[in-house]
């Protein structure tokens, strides 16, 4: 069971308690170690002008802020042989199916929903009706955020290993 290092953890308790909620139960049913990286939490306008700047992001922090800035989103990397990755598009599927079926078990709210940058622009290019690793991906894999309605455009994400219920998979190990 892969367990989150300290400057993963600090940039946790900046958060919704909800997200935290959601990394650590993530992590602890997940066949990928992740992270989150110097950016991936709770942000300042100026930090994220910056990434704007450098191309990282739509929304510049001050005219369009991020839900970043409020603790509503995070973000989630692989982290594979010691170092983020950003390009392993099997282990950004993996770790967002963990979510949704973990999102289900901690929360019963219908007036929070989880939503998934992996679904923005998404195409399912082989019409299999689920996500998987030979469709065209949306343009921010790693990133999670609380919002007050259902995401628009999404579908099924395939598990390359086994479909699991967030509870069944303590049973299997």
């Amino acid at each position: 069971m892969y367990k989150f290092g300290k400057q993963s953890k600090a940039r946790l308790l900046e958060v919704h308690i909800l997200l935290q909620k959601l990394a650590h139960a993530t992590l602890e049913q997940s066949k990928y170690d992740f992270g989150i990286p110097s950016t991936g939490g709770l942000r300042t306008a100026e930090m994220q002008n910056e990434l704007y700047k450098k191309g990282f992001s739509k929304l510049d922090g001050y005219q369009k802020k991020s839900y970043h800035q409020t603790g509503l989103a995070l973000d989630l990397v692989p982290y594979i042989n010691g170092k983020y990755t950003w390009q392993n598009k099997e282990a950004f599927l993996h770790i967002a199916h963990t979510a949704f079926h973990v999102w289900s078990e901690i929360t019963s709210s219908k007036d929070i929903y989880l939503h998934w940058g992996g679904f923005w622009r998404a195409k399912d290019l082989n019409q299999n009706h689920f996500l998987d690793i030979s469709d065209k991906l949306g343009w921010d894999l790693p990133h999670f955020e609380l919002r007050n309605k259902a995401q628009a455009n999404t579908m099924k994400i395939a598990d390359l290993i086994t479909d699991y219920k967030f509870s069944d998979k303590l049973k299997t190990t």
